[in-house]
């Protein structure tokens, strides 16, 4: 199974039922006849075809929902014959999108392990793997909006569409750090596991400091909408 298959078929697995699972399984099957063909009218056609996910993302209240159909949106960049330099600007927004979409659904995750805090200020023990995913998960979803931070300044987008793009790993990175302190507020948390942890916060924080942006996470919401995009 090819890669781009590979990522549509976790896509379509993360939708299941309901509106959006036949909404999926219609955009598979479009992408998997356009991928066969190598023309320019199948190349604007997966164009389309990425655009459609997108619009089904955005319309979605389910955050598996929208990390699905954006998945979807960037295989079909992946299937275009030149990539992301054959619509330059939607492909890359569009693989901004994903990111920011997981980072949405790890932080909700978050969240309510943040509510299970008790009156000692200390986490129970069994929380202690879930919340070094979500700091795996959320410093990937920084590594790659980072990566793509580039392309973006690169097209040619509002000054405030790029300040959204900085404050939205920032977002990101400041979330990371709730995961790591809450791992350190979990009852017998290994000494070793947490300080790796904090070098990785650092790397996360010396890459914002390096493109100017404070890490100030003292305002930040715990999350952003883009739906803008």
């Amino acid at each position: 199974m090819s890669p781009n298959l590979r990522a549509l078929v976790l896509a379509a697995a993360l939708v299941t039922s309901g509106c959006a699972g036949a909404s999926l399984d219609s955009l598979d099957t479009k992408l998997r006849d356009l991928s066969k063909q190598n023309t320019e009218a199948a190349q604007a056609q997966l164009v389309t075809l990425a655009g459609e996910a997108q619009a089904d993302a955005k319309a979605s209240t389910d955050p598996k929902n929208r990390v699905a159909f954006y998945r979807v949106a960037a295989v079909a960049c992946d299937a275009l014959p030149a990539r992301d330099a054959s619509a330059p600007r939607d492909c890359s927004l569009i693989r901004l999108a994903a990111p920011l979409a997981t980072q949405d659904a790890l932080t909700r995750k978050l969240m309510k392990i943040q509510e299970q805090v008790g009156s000692s200020g200390k986490l129970p023990a069994a929380q202690l793997a879930p919340l070094q995913q979500l700091f795996d998960g959320l410093e990937t979803q920084f590594e790659k909006v980072s990566g793509l931070r580039g392309r973006v300044f690169a097209l040619d987008v509002p000054e405030d569409f790029k300040s959204r793009t900085d404050r939205e790993r920032l977002i990101i990175y400041c979330n990371g750090v709730k995961a790591w302190s809450l791992y350190g507020d979990v009852d017998g948390a290994p000494a070793a596991t947490f300080n790796a942890m904090a070098q990785r916060k650092k790397q996360m924080t010396d890459r914002l400091e390096a493109d100017g942006v404070a890490t100030d996470c003292r305002t930040i919401p715990a999350t952003q909408s883009f739906d803008a995009i």
